[in-house]
């Protein structure tokens, strides 16, 4: 029972990712196309979504002591940054606090 709840949560997950990253393209282009503030703003918006996102995806709860920085990606191959780990964790918070300075950027100064 346990796995299913985790299966049908990791494909909500994977299908949110998905459309935040298609409406992250149409943005893009709408941006290329009239380069109004909102239009430049929107698709920061959706980036610092996708992180979120993917930081929830890779935030497990776990106990485990060991920690590795680089952990196997939940969606194709590869390797992603935990989390969990201290450095990942900081790595994590480096991008939110960068994708949201480039909002308020964009946004109010630029």
């Amino acid at each position: 029972m346990r796995s299913s709840e985790n299966n049908k949560s990791g494909k909500l997950l994977a299908s949110a990712v998905l459309c935040t990253f298609i409406l992250f393209l149409i943005s893009v282009l709408w941006a290329l196309h009239t380069g109004t503030k909102l239009a430049k703003t929107t698709p920061l918006i959706l980036v610092l979504i996708l992180s979120i996102l993917s930081y929830r995806q890779y935030q497990p709860n776990t106990t485990d002591k060991k920690r590795p920085l680089f952990v196997p990606k939940a969606f194709g191959v590869g390797l992603g940054i935990n989390p969990n780990h201290p450095v990942g964790r900081l790595i994590w918070y480096l991008i939110f606090v960068v994708v949201t300075a480039l909002i308020v950027f964009v946004a109010f100064i630029g």
